[in-house]
C-alpha cells in the first residue's frame, strides 16, 4: 500500500499545532481592534501580472504560477500587499482616508524548506492608506510592537532603514530601476561582495562606491549618532537628507506612541520587494536569525494597479515564525484552549437516550458537553476523558436517575459527588 505524505514544504496542522497558530492569530486580531484595522480577505489565486508587478526577481522565480483553463496566467499569492492595494484601487477608492485594513492569510513560495521557511506559510498584515506623514509609519511600528508585547516577547529589536536614501544614491548615477532593484536584492541577502561587483560592472563613480561602503558601516543601536554621520556622508544629496529627517521623525513618533523597543538603524538595509519607497523595518528576537516580520512604506503601489495616487505603509508579521519563536522561548501558555469540556457517560445502553438529552441540554446552555459514543466501559471512558483533558465527567446511572440526579466527577480535583440534574449547569460553573 502506498503511504502518501504531504507535498514538500507543506504541513498538516494537528490540533496542538493549530492551537498555537490560532493563539498568534487571536493576538493579531486584538491589535486590529486596538489600532482600528478592519479585517479583509482576498483570493488565494491572483493574476500573475498583479502579483509579479513589483515582487522582485527572487519572488517572481519562486511563485506557484500556471495557466488556468481559460488560458490566463495566474499565481498563488506569495504575499498579500499587492492584493490589498488592488482592493483599494478598485473597490475602496472613495472611502474616507486614512483607510486601515488588516488580514490573516496563507501564502505560497517555492522556497527551500528550512527552519522558519515553508512553501505554504501564514502572514498577518496591517496596511494603512492615505497618509504620508511619518506618524503613520510610526503607528505601524507601534502596532507591530504591541503585537510582540501581547504575545509575551520582552526582548526583541526593530531593524530600520529607508530605501529612499539608497535610491537617491543610485539615481544620481543615472542607474536604471532594474539595476537598482538588482542591487537591493543583493543587499536584502547581505551579499555585499555582489553589490560592489555589480557597481563596478555598472561603472559607477568612485564617489558612489565610497558612499556605499560608508553606508554599510552605519548600523547599530546608537541611531541618533548614526543619523548624524549619515547626514555628513550624504550632505550633498537632498533626497537622502530628507529621508534621514523622515526616519528620525518616525522613530521619535514611535517613542511617543510607547515603543520602548530597541531600534537597530541600518542605512545599508534593503528588502527584496521592489515596491518600497520609504521607511522599511524587520523584527528580530535574540537567538533566532530570521525576521519575525517586517514592512515599510509603498507610496506608488495603488497607482500601479489603476487607482489614484495614495500613500501607504504597512507590515506583515509572520505567523509561523512568531509561533516558532514563542516555542523556542517557552512563551506559549501551558493551556492554549480554555474551554472546560464535559464528557457525559451512560453506564448502560438503556440510559443512553437520557445521557444524549442531558448533553444536548448542557450545550444549549453553552457548556462543551460531549457524549461517550463508543459503548466502552465506565473505566475506559473515564481514562479516555482524563487523557483528552476533560475537566468533568457526568455519569448517568439508574440509581441516581431514580433520584433525578447524576454523578459529577471533577477529573482535575479527582473528586465526585451526586448532583441534582436541575443543578448540574450551576454546579459545573461553580466547580
Amino acid at each position: 500500500m502506498t503511504m502518501y505524505r504531504t507535498v514538500r514544504g507543506m504541513r498538516d496542522f494537528l490540533p496542538a499545532d493549530l492551537a498555537k497558530r490560532r493563539f498568534v492569530e487571536e493576538k493579531v486580531r486584538e491589535c486590529f481592534n486596538l489600532y482600528g484595522y478592519d479585517e479583509v480577505e482576498t483570493p488565494i489565486l491572483e493574476s500573475f501580472d498583479l502579483i509579479s508587478a513589483k515582487a522582485g526577481d527572487e519572488i517572481r522565480h519562486r511563485m506557484y504560477s500556471f495557466k488556468d483553463l481559460g488560458g490566463r496566467m495566474v499565481a498563488l499569492r506569495p504575499e498579500i500587499t499587492p492584493s490589498i492595494a488592488r482592493v483599494v484601487a478598485n473597490k475602496l477608492r472613495t472611502e474616507v482616508k486614512p483607510l486601515k485594513l488588516g488580514y490573516i492569510a496563507n501564502c505560497f513560495r517555492y522556497d527551500n524548506p528550512q527552519m522558519g521557511r515553508y512553501r505554504e506559510f501564514w502572514q498577518a498584515g496591517f496596511e494603512l492608506f492615505g497618509s504620508s506623514h511619518p506618524v503613520a509609519d510610526a503607528e505601524v511600528l507601534a502596532a507591530n510592537n504591541a503585537l510582540m508585547r501581547r504575545l509575551g516577547f520582552t526582548d526583541f529589536s526593530i531593524k530600520i532603514g529607508h530605501v529612499a536614501i539608497l535610491r537617491d544614491v543610485f539615481t544620481e548615477e543615472s542607474m536604471t530601476e532594474a539595476d537598482q532593484n538588482r542591487l537591493m536584492e543583493f543587499m536584502d541577502k547581505r551579499e555585499q561582495t555582489k553589490v560592489f561587483r555589480l557597481l563596478s560592472n555598472l561603472q559607477v563613480s568612485d564617489g558612489c562606491q565610497t558612499t556605499m561602503k560608508e553606508l554599510f558601516t552605519l548600523r547599530g543601536t546608537d541611531w541618533k549618532r548614526l543619523l548624524g554621520k549619515g547626514r555628513r556622508i550624504l550632505q550633498h544629496k537632498e533626497g537622502a537628507l530628507v529621508a534621514l529627517d523622515h526616519l528620525e521623525a518616525i522613530i521619535g513618533f514611535a517613542r511617543s506612541l510607547g515603543v520602548e523597543t530597541e531600534f537597530f538603524l541600518d542605512l545599508g538595509f534593503a528588502r527584496g520587494l521592489e515596491y518600497y519607497t520609504g521607511m522599511i523595518f524587520e523584527v528580530y528576537v535574540p537567538g533566532l536569525d530570521i525576521a519575525l516580520g517586517g514592512g515599510g512604506r509603498y507610496d506608488r503601489l495603488v497607482e500601479l494597479f489603476g487607482g489614484e495616487p495614495i500613500p501607504a505603509v504597512g507590515c506583515a508579521p509572520g505567523i509561523d515564525r512568531i509561533a516558532l519563536a514563542l516555542e523556542k522561548k517557552g512563551l506559549f501558555p501551558e493551556q492554549l484552549t480554555h474551554v472546560e469540556k464535559v464528557l457525559v457517560i451512560a453506564i448502560q445502553e438503556d440510559l443512553l437516550p437520557t445521557a444524549l438529552e442531558l448533553a444536548s441540554d448542557l450545550r444549549k446552555q453553552g457548556v462543551a458537553a460531549h457524549n461517550e459514543v463508543t459503548g466502552r466501559s465506565l473505566g475506559s471512558a473515564l481514562s479516555y476523558a482524563d487523557k483528552k483533558n476533560y475537566r468533568y465527567a457526568v455519569i448517568v446511572g439508574s440509581a441516581e436517575l431514580e433520584k433525578e440526579c447524576v454523578i459529577l466527577r471533577d477529573l482535575k480535583a479527582e473528586t465526585q459527588r451526586e448532583v441534582p440534574i436541575t443543578h448540574l449547569f450551576t454546579e459545573i460553573g461553580q466547580s
